[in-house]
């Protein structure tokens, strides 16, 4: 069994030689599994796999939720958007209420939608609308969307203007912008 890292995660798995053309890949419960002839490196084979990586952590995280940045096996009948709603509820309002105070910037109205695509949006009536999925990611991730949504109350656009507001309220912001984007892989 072989071992690759793939967005932090790693990943074992076996290479099956076999006399076919093609390359194809299995997702099994704990591993991957490569099947191809004698004649593939390795290192084309990482690169395959590296290539189908998002296909590979959906699979095997499948069996998994995310909560808070947290991973936990998922439990029979475990109705997770009913989970979601109900956790990030319970910290959601504290995180606006204390960005909107320092940056002294209001939303006209909060709601929240279950959305596949975006983590947030502010309207041109500073409406925002936030995503419960956003309870599968760490605290720090979600007062940056937070601060993200609240910034576009000022600033409709990201403007250099727009990223010097968030900056000056989130120094590290850069990096949980890249937290964000490797969460996004996997959650």
């Amino acid at each position: 069994m072989e071992k690759i890292l793939i967005n932090n995660q790693e990943i074992n798995y076996k290479i099956v030689k076999k006399p076919i053309k093609h390359l194809y890949l299995r997702v099994k419960d704990t591993h991957i599994e490569i099947s191809c002839n004698s004649f593939v490196t390795k290192s084309y084979i990482k690169s395959f796999i590296l290539k189908h990586q998002d296909y590979i952590l959906n699979k095997l995280n499948s069996d998994f939720y995310y909560l808070f940045g947290k991973k936990f096996k998922k439990e029979e009948n475990l109705d997770l958007k009913a989970l979601y709603k109900e956790k990030l509820l319970k910290i959601i309002y504290e995180i606006i209420n204390k960005y909107s105070q320092i940056t002294n910037l209001k939303p006209s109205k909060i709601s929240f939608r279950y959305n596949r695509t975006r983590w947030g949006s502010c309207s041109v009536k500073n409406s925002i609308t936030l995503n419960y999925y956003l309870a599968k990611l760490p605290v720090e991730l979600i007062e940056y969307v937070v601060l993200h949504e609240l910034a576009h109350i000022k600033y409709k656009n990201h403007s250099k203007d727009f990223w010097n507001f968030i900056k000056k309220y989130m120094s590290d912001y850069k990096l949980r912008v890249k937290k964000l984007k490797e969460f996004e892989r996997i959650v």
